[in-house]
């Protein structure tokens, strides 16, 4: 009788009885057309491709189970688990990355399966070859693979040496890495040999030619070696000007941050990372040489990816804590002949994680340009979220650290969104994944097959050290202990931070589904590395996962049977493996397209199979391949069969790409694109802790009008406290001088808001309005008076004498103007935007008229309604209906659009009888413009969007209660939101508290505050007794107007395009564009507003649209339109710099440099300046309508005041007068004049 003890062994006996039964060439081949097969064929014979080999045949059927399956070790003879058993001198590393595992799949022995390397805490790891039908057995020793003393953590399967065979690299935490070179199957350890044999704390090595010269060089991440007491020991250098310099042998041990205000924060530091390059086989270190430096930080990721698409690797590097992520740009050879790099992090994004973890890259949104995500440990839900926010408030806080480095750090995930420009945009919170808990592995991948990358996360921690309860006990604990207890004694006593592992199903357009529970892939543990793979050779990607004291778990996919090509790359010229090569795909008759990057190292501490995997729906072809090979060979493939796993071995070839196009607009060079807005740093939290944005950074208005009559238009520029504003002349060749205005110098403690140059003395020339706001004073105060300046004819101003304008101590906004009840004289809407001190108060608005010898405070007898409406953001008067009488829409934060409609010279609201009823939202500005040619005025209003941790319904709203809830005396404002329908607090108990020390008192600890209800916290009828406001719309949107012949008004809100919604919209303009006939959209976003744990809102970069004459916009890149505004834009301004008939812009910018961009269409357009014309004096409110040959009716009427801050030059951009029939226009008295020389006439062109 045969007696087998060891389970191993049994299981190995029967796979391979199965294998001499059944036979591993008698697997089921999946079945394709006949059409398909001839064409993979003639692929092969004429060596377009080295192989081609069908996929094999699901061994289940997937469109009935659609989720993944566990695979338990019985299944794949796979018994792994990283046990956590550190040698007793370790055992601070409990709360390092060290107590993660990784994978690595490839195919080791060219078998055509994908085998598997796992890494654990002891004996190094282990190799285990697939035997298929997911079988696998262990091959470590028999592979000539020995490191039973090694504590081994990141892993790749890696051809170093371009020999066709995958070798294996593996890093180890104190203890020397290893390198296995492949000899056809069995392996011999050579990281000494080669120069790769460091010794400290490695993550993981990430492969890539960085020098295109054909090797493989080589990044080694690394993190802490020392555990968090060590800095105890640290020392400075002596007799040094700055004290807090750390002596060189103890760089690696601590290091000094400064903090403002405070003396330096001595934190832990990590060792310094190494750039290798491949010199002839031998590994060099290059760090200091190629400009990555020496930085002691704690790195979790590091990938190489080529983001701006100029075949040189480029790397971002991810770091934990408070280490700043790197993004170094490869800048190619410098005249030495060294490859330089360049960290661009600064310029490039506008945020990063603040605890960096594994990031991953992905063209998300399939437009040819490669985005990627970086992983945080923010809380997915509101319990979480609260319970790890104890360090963010109180005298030991961090909280001090969000907005200090450059760029800010922020606890949640971060997606960057490729703009083809020097900036990205980041959306992690439009697309979702903002917040998937304490992430380990961010792993892209096709997992369904539907022509979008999905995104896999691994979640969970040895123990969860962000809880504020567990950290402020241990504290107190450490703090009375007399035998000086080690927070790290006390961690070990706890259990493992489980939580459950997460997937999102990419639905296209920067939406993303959880769908970790229906794809069965939310295990419950800790989990952290993890790699994908074809594992059983069916064409989609399986799932293997490693963990903490965990064992390993594989998933088959057997998700829905969608279409798929898999890639094998072989370079020649190139390295072997093709890493560094970018392939794109283009399907579906060449209207869809994907882009591919082939990388090593990806995620955390893993690498997915050296594969290219494109997932094609119902698709059974690609109609191009591109390969971009590291060598600059570029090599096109036709008429790709899908079903397929092709080898392709690169040629040398002659083909090129076609350059790109020119940019629809260029940045100005005159004077006016050098001009900067300053803003004092004022601390809006210190009187009203709870504001959940500072109001005193909201300016940089802009006003054109031509002050001295020489026919072309001149340039306001609003200041801000302590900074005057200004005048800049234009000279009629496109420059600009900054015109001297000593009156502006006297009145510079203003902080200008809106502005509106107008003619209310009827002398000929334009005078200038400028409402005075901000909240750097007292309600109430002097400093808060509106002001009027008198032009004197030629551009000169002075303040206009007392009693011209009624007394206006408003903290204002925005001013608009229209003769409201056709006297000839202009009305204005001055509108209030806060109480200082007192947010959420509605402050006073004003409608002033003119008597023709001052305006005067008519609000009561005009506009009743609008004395008190809300704070107000954006207004703007339009004739809505069309009966010549001027409308007024109004925008409000915390309240809806308003419209007042003009009622014989009476403003009336009807907002809740046009449409309007019920939508409430942070609404920042109103334009306007006919979207849809049908000869009315549309609006476009710009928004919060949907980028941001705020979440609104008409269900589930934001809410606002403003209320005394301490019996203080003092109101406080409560922000609130829901999660599964009830009610929680937006603020944690740490903030709260430090508003109203009672609640800390009642809860006084995180657990109880984020468990508790909002009722539970405040009571029901201290709610009760509050100011309530409510937002249910976020969306930025169009506001299309259907009012029909009868003059029966109604508006319809549709939400701008997702990719408008990636940051708050300020300015905008509707506008032709390209000399189309058709009024495209340009925003201008972001904002710096809110408070620190919101954090900024700086996702966008400006957004232009095209329309199409019928309300649908189409986005333009900004690689493609050349409109890049990466700061916090504010207004947006139309004008014709060049006088060749086309729009340009300026965009006002808070806190930085305006932007001034100039148009490069050369569209045959036609402009018409209404000043030009010999009545053309009094232009605002004037109407012009163009009629097309399509029988289409466009509508333009000149405004003063609308957008953001924003008056835009005397201009109307007609387009392509080709399709012209007819121009009409009307002038403010009624009067019109049809216009017949357009034809004749190029560029700006008058009665």
């Amino acid at each position: 009788m045969l007696i087998i003890n060891d389970g191993n062994k049994l299981n190995r006996i029967i796979y391979l009885i199965v294998i001499f039964i059944f036979g591993c060439d008698n697997v089921a081949k999946l079945e394709v057309s006949q059409k398909a097969k001839k064409r993979a064929q003639e692929l092969t014979t004429n060596n377009i491709v080295e192989s081609a080999e069908l996929f094999n045949k699901p061994s289940s059927n997937k469109n009935l189970d659609r989720n993944f399956v566990f695979l338990d070790s019985s299944r794949t003879g796979i018994n792994f688990k990283n046990i956590w058993k550190p040698d007793p001198i370790y055992k601070g590393q409990l709360g390092n990355s060290f107590i993660a595992s990784g994978v690595a799949i490839g195919d080791y022995n060219n078998d055509g399966l994908q085998d598997v390397f796992l890494s654990r805490q002891k004996d190094g790891g282990k190799l285990y070859r697939n035997l298929g039908g997911f079988r696998f057995e262990d091959v470590t020793k028999e592979a000539g693979i020995s490191s039973d003393s090694m504590w081994s953590t990141g892993v790749s399967f890696i051809d170093i040496n371009n020999d066709g065979w995958l070798d294996i690299y593996v890093c180890g935490f104190d203890s020397p890495n290893h390198l296995y070179i492949n000899h056809k199957g069995n392996y011999k350890e050579s990281a000494k040999d080669v120069g790769l044999d460091f010794k400290g704390a490695s993550v993981s090595m990430a492969f890539s030619d960085f020098d295109r010269d054909g090797d493989l060089d080589a990044y080694l991440l690394t993190n802490r070696l020392h555990d968090t007491d060590s800095t105890m020991n640290v020392k400075t250098v002596k007799n040094n000007k700055d004290p807090y310099v750390v002596v060189p042998e103890h760089r690696e041990i601590g290091y000094f941050i400064k903090r403002p205000g405070r003396v330096p924060l001595l934190v832990n530091a990590g060792q310094f990372d190494h750039l290798y390059r491949n010199d002839g086989g031998k590994f060099v270190d290059v760090s200091i040489e190629s400009g990555i430096g020496q930085h002691p930080y704690y790195g979790l990721s590091a990938t190489w990816w080529d983001y701006n698409n100029d075949g040189m690797p480029d790397l971002y590097v991810a770091n934990d804590y408070m280490g700043p992520d790197h993004l170094y740009q490869n800048m190619g050879e410098d005249e030495n002949g060294v490859t330089r790099f360049k960290d661009v992090v600064t310029e490039a994004l506008p945020y990063t994680p603040w605890f960096s973890m594994g990031s991953d890259y992905s063209d998300i949104n399939n437009d040819g340009r490669m985005d990627l995500m970086a992983a945080d440990m923010a809380g997915s839900n509101h319990y979480r979220d609260k319970v790890s926010m104890g360090s963010m408030s109180g005298p030991n806080s961090e909280a001090w650290f969000l907005n200090f480095p450059k760029p800010p750090q922020y606890m949640r995930n971060t997606v960057y969104l490729n703009t083809g420009t020097e900036r990205f945009m980041e959306v992690a919170y439009l697309t979702g994944l903002a917040a998937t808990d304490w992430t380990w592995t961010v792993k892209f991948g096709d997992l369904d097959n539907d022509g979008y990358e999905d995104v896999y996360f691994t979640n969970g921690m040895s123990r969860d050290f962000v809880n504020g309860d567990l950290k402020d006990r241990f504290r107190v604990i450490t703090n009375n202990d007399e035998k000086v207890l080690k927070e790290s004694d006390l961690w070990e006593n706890e259990e493992p931070y489980r939580l459950s592992n997460m997937v999102y199903k990419n639905l296209g357009d920067f939406n993303f589904k959880n769908v970790s529970s229906d794809w069965r892939l939310d295990y419950y543990g800790v989990s952290t590395g993890s790699a994908l793979g074809d594992l059983d050779g069916d064409g989609d990607l399986d799932v293997v996962m490693n963990g903490f004291d965990e064992s390993t778990r594989f998933y088959r996919n057997d998700l829905v049977q969608n279409n798929s090509i898999r890639v094998t790359l072989v370079g020649k010229k190139s390295n072997s493996q093709g890493l560094g090569a970018r392939i794109e795909m283009d399907y579906d008759n060449r209207t869809k397209k994907m882009l591919r990057y082939s990388s090593s190292s990806r995620g955390f501490m893993s690498s997915s199979e050296p594969v290219i995997h494109f997932g094609l729906g119902d698709h059974t072809k690609a109609d191009r391949v591109t390969i971009h090979w590291p060598s600059g060979n570029i090599q096109i493939l036709e008429n790709i069969p899908s079903g397929y796993d092709y080898t392709i071995s690169e040629k040398n070839t002659s083909q090129k790409i076609e350059d790109k196009k020119a940019q629809m607009f260029k940045k100005g060079e005159s004077s006016i694109a050098n001009i900067y807005h300053y803003e004092k740093y004022f601390d809006d939290f210190k009187r009203e802790n709870l504001l959940p944005n500072k109001l005193s950074q909201l300016g940089a208005g802009v006003s054109w009008g031509d002050i001295d009559g020489d026919g072309d238009d001149d340039i306001y520029i609003g200041g801000s406290s302590g900074f005057p504003g200004r005048i800049f002349t234009n000279n009629g060749s496109g420059n600009f001088s900054n015109m001297f205005q000593f009156v502006f110098k006297v009145d510079a403690g203003y902080e200008d808001m809106g502005s509106i140059f107008i003619d209310p003395d009827s002398d000929g020339d334009l005078d200038l309005f400028v409402v005075s706001g901000g909240v750097e004073c007292n309600a109430g105060d002097k400093i808060l008076q509106d002001r009027l300046y008198i032009n004197d004819g030629s551009g000169n101003f002075a303040k206009a004498a007392s009693g011209l304008i009624p007394k206006i101590n408003s903290s204002g906004g925005v001013v608009a103007a229209a003769d409201i009840n056709k006297d000839g004289k202009l009305e204005l809407f001055i509108g209030g935007r806060v109480v200082p001190g007192s947010y959420p108060e509605s402050p006073r608005s004003y409608l002033l008229t003119n008597s023709g010898k001052r305006y005067i405070d008519a609000t009561d007898n005009i506009a009743p309604e609008v004395k008190y409406s809300g704070m107000v953001t954006s207004a703007i008067f339009s004739d809505v209906d069309g009966d010549n009488w001027a409308d007024l829409l109004v925008t409000y934060e915390w309240g809806p659009i308003r419209f007042f409609q003009n009622k014989s010279g009476k403003l009336v609201e009807r907002t809740n009888d046009v449409g309007l009823k019920g939508k409430s939202g942070w609404f920042n500005s109103i334009s306007a413009g006919d979207v849809d040619n049908d000869g009315d005025t549309d609006f476009i209003i710009g928004s919060t969007g949907y980028n941001t941790k705020y979440k609104a319904s008409s269900i589930n709203p934001e809410i606002l209660f403003y209320g005394d809830f301490d019996g203080s005396g003092k109101k406080n404002i409560i922000e609130a939101k829901f999660e599964k329908d009830i009610c929680f607090p937006r603020r944690g108990l740490g903030c709260s508290s430090s508003a109203m020390p009672i609640i800390k008192e009642k809860f006084p600890t995180y657990h109880d505050f984020a468990v508790s209800s909002l009722e539970e916290i405040y009571t029901e009828e201290l709610l009760s007794s509050a100011d309530k406001f409510e937002v249910n719309e976020l969306a930025s949107g169009f506001l299309i107007n259907l009012t029909d012949a009868n003059g029966n008004i109604s508006f319809d809100f549709r939400p701008l395009p997702r990719i408008i919604q990636a940051s708050p919209v300020f300015g905008s303009s509707l506008c032709d564009v390209n000399g189309d006939g058709n009024l495209d959209l340009y925003v201008v976003q972001n904002f710096s507003g809110p408070q620190r744990e919101t954090g900024y809102m700086h996702g966008g970069i400006s957004q232009l649209m095209l329309g199409d004459g019928a309300g649908n916009f189409k986005s333009v890149s900004a690689e493609e339109s050349g409109l890049v505004v990466p700061g916090d834009a504010t207004s947006l301004t139309t004008h014709d710099i060049n006088d060749d008939g086309s729009v340009d812009f300026l965009v006002g910018v808070n806190n930085g440099k305006y932007e001034s961009f100039i148009n490069q269409t050369n569209p045959d357009s036609y402009a018409l300046r209404l000043p030009d014309f010999p009545r053309g004096k009094k232009y605002i409110g004037s109407k012009i309508w163009v009629y097309y040959n399509n029988d289409s009716v466009q509508l333009h009427e000149l405004f003063a005041g609308g957008g953001y801050l924003s008056q835009s030059a005397p201009i109307i951009f007609i387009g392509n007068k080709k399709n012209i029939k007819k121009i009409i226009l009307q002038w403010p008295d009624g009067t019109k004049n049809e216009i017949h020389n357009y034809k004749d006439i190029g560029g700006i062109s008058s009665l």
